[in-house]
C-alpha cells in the first residue's frame, strides 16, 4: 500500500511505478480531501433505477455531465426521479475505484424541475404534433413483400453489425444498401438528411434509420426538427430504431414505424425465409386447386354443349320428323280403311234391306244411280283429300331430307367401307378412303393428311 504523504514522488520514476488500483485510490482520497461535499445543479439524464432501490444517473448542463449515485438510505422523502428533471443536489465528491469514474454520492435532493433538454423535447413534440407529423393516417404502411432495404446509419456502428447479422440469419437474399452518416457530432444532422434523401431517390422498398444506445446527449441528434421534416416528406416508408427500449426520439415518433432496437427493426423487416417459403408453397397449392376447378368446370360446359349440339344435329331431327310422318301415314291409312269399311257395310246393309221389298227397279233406278254417283264422288273426294295430305307430308319430309340439304351445295362424307357418316377428323386416319355424297353423283377420296 502506498503512502499519501509521499505522493510527490510516487510514480515519478520506473522504480516506484504504481498500479491502476493504487492510482485510483490516491485519486479518490485526493478528490474527497480537496473537494469534499458540494452542491451541484443540473438536468437528470441516463437514469437507472435498480431493483435494490438505489438510483444511478448523471447531472448535465450544455457542455458536461457528472455521474451521480443516490443510495436508498439517503432518499428519506421517497423522491421519484425521472430523466429531464432539473435537480439541486448535495453530496460527497469521490472516485469509483473499479472503473476510475469521477462521481458524486448524493445525500440530499433539495428541489426538482423540468430540465432544458426535456423542455425543448416537449416543446418540439407539441409543435410537430400540432402540424400532424405524428398522425397515424399520414403514416405509410410497410409493403407485404420487402426485397430492398436502404439503411441510414454509421458504417462503423454496432447497430449496423446487429442489423446485418439478423438479416443474414433470417433472409440473406435481401438487397441491402448502406447510406453512411454520422449519428452524433457537428455534421451528423446534415449527413443523416443527405443519406435519407439519397435512399429515397433510389426507391428502396423501405428505409431503416438506426443507431445503437447512448446517453441523451448522444441521441439528441435525432430530436432535430430538420430530420423530422425530412422523414415526414419521404416517399419511401421509413422505420426508425434509435437507441434501446427506454429511448424515445422525435424521429421515432415521426417515422412510419418505430422499433425498440436495431435488431428488432431487422426482425420486423425480414420475414423468416422458411416461413415465406411455406407461405408460397401454400399459395401455389391454392392456385393449382383453383386452376383445376376452373378446368373441370370448362370440361363440364363442353360436355353439356356437345350433348345439346348432338340433340340439335340434323340427322337426329330428320329421324324425329320421319317418325312423325310415318306415324301420320299409318294413321291416315287406318282412317281410310275405316271409312271404306264403313261405306261397304252401309252398302251391304242397304242391299239386305232392299231384299225384303219388291221394288220396281226401273222406278228407283234413277235414285239408285244418284246415290251411287254420290257415293263414288264422296269416296273420290276422300281419296283426293288424303292424297293431298300425303303429298304435304312427303313435301315436309323432303325439306328435311339430306338430299334437300345437298341441293343447296352441302355434302355428306361417309366411310367407304361401312358408309358411316364422318362427323370429326378423329373418325378417320391417314390412308382411309372416304365417299362424298353430292347433289349429283359421288366422289371417292383418299386421306393423305389430318
Amino acid at each position: 500500500m502506498i503512502e499519501i504523504n509521499n505522493k510527490n514522488s510516487i510514480g515519478k520514476t520506473a522504480d516506484n511505478a504504481i498500479s491502476p488500483s493504487e492510482l485510483n485510490l490516491l485519486a479518490r482520497r485526493t478528490i474527497e480531501n480537496q473537494l469534499g461535499s458540494i452542491w451541484l445543479s443540473g438536468e437528470v439524464t441516463d437514469l437507472y433505477q435498480a431493483a435494490s432501490g438505489h438510483a444511478y444517473f448523471a447531472l448535465k448542463d450544455t457542455k458536461s455531465s457528472i455521474k451521480c449515485t443516490f443510495f436508498k438510505q439517503y432518499n428519506f422523502k421517497k423522491i421519484q426521479l425521472k430523466n429531464g428533471d432539473n435537480l439541486l443536489v448535495f453530496g460527497q465528491t469521490t472516485l469509483y475505484e473499479e472503473r476510475g469514474t469521477f462521481q458524486l454520492k448524493v445525500e440530499r435532493v433539495e428541489n426538482a424541475g423540468i430540465g432544458d433538454m426535456a423542455q425543448a423535447f416537449a416543446q418540439l413534440k407539441l409543435q410537430l404534433e400540432t402540424l400532424g407529423y405524428f398522425a397515424s393516417e399520414k403514416k405509410q404502411k410497410l409493403p407485404k413483400i420487402i426485397q430492398s432495404i436502404g439503411i441510414v446509419t454509421s458504417k462503423t456502428s454496432a447497430a449496423i453489425k446487429d442489423v446485418l447479422n439478423v438479416i443474414k440469419r433470417r433472409n440473406p437474399l435481401l438487397n441491402i444498401k448502406i447510406y453512411h452518416a454520422s449519428v452524433q457530432g457537428e455534421r451528423a444532422i446534415e449527413e443523416i438528411i443527405d443519406a435519407l434523401l439519397s435512399a429515397d431517390i433510389n426507391q428502396h422498398d423501405v428505409i431503416l434509420m438506426t443507431r445503437g444506445g447512448g446517453s441523451v446527449e448522444d441521441l439528441w441528434t435525432f430530436n432535430d426538427v430538420s430530420i423530422a421534416q425530412t422523414l415526414f416528406n419521404l416517399c419511401t416508408p421509413c422505420v426508425s430504431a434509435i437507441g434501446h427500449e427506454h429511448d424515445r426520439s422525435i424521429s421515432d415518433l415521426v417515422a412510419d414505424v418505430s422499433a425498440i432496437t436495431p435488431s428488432a427493426a431487422a426482425e420486423l423487416l425480414t420475414p423468416n425465409l422458411a416461413e415465406l417459403t411455406l407461405r408460397l408453397t401454400y399459395n401455389l397449392s391454392q392456385l393449382q386447386h383453383f386452376i383445376n376447378r376452373k378446368i373441370n368446370q370448362s370440361y363440364q360446359k363442353i360436355d353439356y354443349s356437345y350433348h345439346k349440339l348432338e340433340k340439335l344435329h340434323p340427322r337426329n331431327q330428320i329421324k324425329v320428323e320421319a317418325q312423325i310422318i310415318k306415324s301420320q301415314h299409318e294413321k291416315l291409312k287406318q282412317i281410310m280403311n275405316q271409312k271404306l269399311l264403313f261405306s261397304t257395310s252401309q252398302i251391304t246393309l242397304v242391299k239386305n234391306t232392299l231384299k225384303h221389298y219388291d221394288f220396281n227397279f226401273r222406278e228407283y233406278k234413277s235414285s239408285l244411280n244418284y246415290y251411287q254417283h254420290s257415293l263414288d264422288h264422296n269416296v273420290k273426294s276422300l281419296i283426293s283429300n288424303n292424297k293431298q295430305q300425303l303429298k304435304h307430308s312427303i313435301s315436309q319430309l323432303n325439306s328435311l331430307s339430306p338430299l334437300s340439304t345437298l341441293s343447296r351445295g352441302y355434302s355428306i362424307t361417309l366411310k367407304q367401307n361401312n358408309m358411316e357418316i364422318i362427323t370429326s377428323n378423329k373418325c378417320v386416319k391417314v390412308g382411309d378412303k372416304i365417299q362424298t355424297q353430292l347433289k349429283e353423283g359421288n366422289i371417292i377420296s383418299k386421306i393423305t393428311q389430318i
